[in-house]
């Protein structure tokens, strides 16, 4: 893993180069249980939710501009409140609109 950047300039770089980082290929959204988020919960595969969208958001941690270990915090968790509280300003579809894989199910 490279060290956070705290210029979201390479990861709009990244998502340039990448338009399909999943390599889901148009798959459509699965609906996820909470308890199977929480199996996400350390690499290589990280997991969490925001307003009940489920996003793997292993491939973005190099680029979290407060770093990497701030993020453990929501691995395999719902990130809302925390999101909210911290970058509640920030509109999350913006830049992790093609990390989403699912969505939570009621």
């Amino acid at each position: 893993m490279r060290k956070a950047s705290r210029s979201p300039f390479p990861f709009m770089k990244f998502l340039k180069e990448n338009p399909d980082p999943l390599n889901r290929k148009g798959k459509p959204l699965e609906t996820y249980t909470m308890e199977e988020v929480s199996k996400h919960n350390k690499l290589p595969s990280v997991w969490t939710v925001f307003d009940k969208k489920v996003y793997d958001i292993t491939l973005y941690l190099d680029y979290h501009p407060g770093g990497i270990k701030i993020l453990e915090q929501i691995y395999g968790k719902d990130c809302t409140k925390a999101y909210q509280q911290y970058h509640g300003y920030l509109n999350i579809d913006n830049f992790l609109e093609k990390f989403q894989i699912g969505v939570l199910k009621d």
